[in-house]
């Protein structure tokens, strides 16, 4: 349940984005950034993806909910990463893992406009 619960905020989020956001939420509170962590729910990150400015970063984080956040710095102890394009607007995302097996997880099924350009790899 845990994988179909992540990859559903995955495809959330990548479906905001695609969908343009096309009225600006509410800014959460904080001082924000381009990192979009997720942790689980013991506190521990499990992935990150990192937006071209904050603004991008933010109107992502309205949709992914609970447990993924906008920072400024980006979290340490990823071991894998992957590169998507998110169609449109055409800009190139890069995702870090917690491992490759979380990272083979979340890219096996792409949401539509959403394309793995370089498959997992170790970092």
């Amino acid at each position: 349940m845990q994988l179909s619960l992540t990859r559903l905020s995955v495809l959330a989020a990548a479906a905001a984005v695609l969908a343009g956001c096309a009225s600006q939420p509410s800014q959460p509170a904080g001082p924000g950034g381009k990192h979009l962590v997720y942790r689980d729910s013991s506190g521990n990150v499990v992935r990150q993806f990192v937006y071209p400015d904050d603004a991008f970063c933010r109107r992502v984080e309205a949709m992914a909910g609970r447990g993924a956040r906008c920072q400024a710095d980006p979290a340490p102890g990823f071991t894998a990463q992957a590169t998507l394009r998110y169609n449109p607007p055409g800009v190139l995302v890069q995702g870090h893992y917690a491992d490759m097996a979380r990272c083979r997880a979340d890219t096996s099924v792409m949401s539509a406009g959403v394309q793995l350009v370089d498959a997992c790899a170790a970092r």
